[in-house]
C-alpha cells in the first residue's frame, strides 16, 4: 500500500471512529422545561431532568397543572424511565408513572429484551414490535439522539401506563418555528396514529441545538390540541 492510500485509509478510519463516538451521545444533564397548553388555555408546565449513569440515562419528569387546571385535572403526574442508547437508537428499560390527587394511580412498566416482551405492572404483557418503541418519558430524549433521520420510513411504537400506541408514515419536513425559547429553524416531523387516522403526534426539532424538541402537539378530534413548547433549557 503506498503511503498516499494509508494516509486516506487513516483518515476514513478515523472519521468512521468519530461518527461512531458521535452516535451514542446525549448530555450528561439536561433539563427541559414545557409551557402545556389545551387549545389557547395553559395548563401548567412539564419539566423534564435527563442524568448520565454509566452505560444508561435516567429521566424524571414532572407535569404540574396549575391555576383552575389544577383543579379541574387533579394533581402533579411524575414520570420516572431508564434506557441506553445505541446507534442514535434509545433502548428502553422502565417506566413508571405516578398520579397525585384525584384519580391517583403508581403503574409501571418494563422491557424484557430477552423474551421481546413490554411487561405492565396490571399483569399483561405484548410483544416488543418491530419498529423504534420508546416510552412517554423517554421520547424527547428519542428525537435527541436520533434526529429527523432516524424515523424515517420505520413504525413509531409509544409506551404508556397501560397500553402501546402505534404511529406511522411519518412525514418530514422543514418549517421556521418561534416558541418562547426563540425562532428555530426546525424539522417538522408528524406522525399518524395507525388505528386512529384523525390521531397525529408532531414534533418540531432545531438541528442548530442537539436537535432539541421545541414544539410537540398531540392533536385528536375530540379535543383541542395539546400543544408543549419549549421555554428553557438547562444542560445545553
Amino acid at each position: 500500500m503506498s503511503r498516499a492510500a494509508a494516509k486516506i485509509l487513516l483518515l476514513f478510519l478515523f472519521g468512521l471512529t468519530w461518527l461512531q463516538g458521535l452516535a451514542d451521545t446525549l448530555p450528561d444533564s439536561v433539563e427541559l422545561i414545557y409551557e402545556v397548553n389545551l387549545g389557547v388555555a395553559e395548563l401548567g408546565s412539564l419539566s423534564s431532568k435527563l442524568e448520565h449513569h454509566g452505560n444508561y440515562y435516567e429521566v424524571s419528569a414532572e407535569t404540574r397543572a396549575e391555576g383552575m387546571a389544577s383543579i379541574l385535572l387533579g394533581g402533579t403526574v411524575r414520570e420516572l424511565c431508564r434506557f441506553s442508547i445505541d446507534q442514535n437508537i434509545l433502548i428502553p428499560d422502565s417506566y413508571r408513572i405516578i398520579r397525585e390527587g384525584r384519580d391517583a394511580f403508581d403503574r409501571s412498566v418494563s422491557f424484557d429484551w430477552a423474551g421481546r416482551r413490554v411487561l405492565f405492572s396490571n399483569g399483561e404483557n405484548t410483544v416488543i414490535p418491530d419498529g423504534y418503541i420508546v416510552d412517554n418519558c423517554s421520547i424527547p430524549f428519542a428525537f435527541m439522539a436520533g434526529g429527523a433521520s432516524t424515523f424515517e420510513r420505520r413504525s413509531l411504537y409509544i409506551v404508556g401506563s397501560q397500553k402501546v400506541r402505534r404511529f406511522e408514515k411519518p412525514g418530514i419536513s422543514n418549517e421556521q418555528i418561534k416558541t418562547p425559547l426563540g425562532t428555530f429553524e426546525a424539522v417538522k416531523i408528524e406522525h399518524v396514529r395507525f388505528d386512529r387516522p384523525d390521531r397525529k403526534l408532531t414534533v418540531w426539532l432545531a438541528p442548530e441545538r442537539h436537535n432539541l424538541p421545541v414544539k410537540i402537539v398531540e392533536q385528536r378530534k375530540s379535543r383541542p390540541n395539546t400543544t408543549m413548547l419549549l421555554k428553557s433549557v438547562k444542560g445545553l
